[in-house]
């Protein structure tokens, strides 16, 4: 009787451990969740280096489409400080920076000098404006026009750009962070 009892909880504990990871497996939403408190941790804080990543005079510009169908490229935004990020609804580290991103560009949405471009990746557009729309509807939604500069995206997702006034990438991060810290702001705020 009490080894029926042993193998009883024995199999609860496997059952429940096991179904928990299958869980955090499959379920976009709760790997999401899993990563956004991994970045809590501060172990992913994004940070801007003093010298650029790429010249200027070599950067390709991006040319994309905001929300409301109106076009632009980086090439335009000279002489602002531009973050951009390549994400995807289905990506769970996308979804996991996601809240640090809004938090971000709710810190700096008024200050002329910056301005934040989502690319989303999603197959079905619809899909990328309906995530943002449910869950973050002051962040901004843009989809890439023509050919995406492979010194900008070269198929990791998420992949964050920051671009000084002079259109040089300062920033080039692949893979997830936390955007929202002092530390990064004021390195945003002195790319003025």
């Amino acid at each position: 009787m009490a080894m029926d009892k042993k193998k009883l909880k024995s199999r609860i504990i496997n059952f429940v451990f096991f179904g928990t990871l299958f869980v955090l497996l499959v379920s976009t939403p709760a790997r999401s969740w899993l990563l956004r408190q991994a970045l809590s941790t501060g172990l992913f804080s994004a940070s801007i280096s003093k010298e650029a990543v790429t010249d200027s005079s070599i950067v390709m510009p991006l040319h994309f489409q905001d929300g409301n169908g109106l076009q632009s490229s980086t090439e335009a935004l000279r002489g602002k400080v531009v973050f951009i990020n390549f994400w995807a609804s289905w990506c769970p580290p996308c979804r996991a920076e996601m809240p640090a991103i809004d938090k971000l560009t709710a810190r700096l949405r008024n200050d002329k000098d910056f301005v934040f471009i989502l690319v989303n990746l999603d197959d079905e557009e619809e899909t990328g404006r309906k995530y943002l729309n449910e869950h973050f509807p002051q962040l901004p939604f843009h989809k890439a026009v023509g050919y995406i500069p492979t010194d900008m995206f070269s198929g990791t997702l998420p992949t964050t750009i920051v671009l000084d006034k002079k259109g040089s990438i300062v920033m080039k991060h692949t893979g997830m962070a936390k955007y929202d810290s002092d530390k990064f702001i004021k390195q945003l705020e002195a790319l003025r």
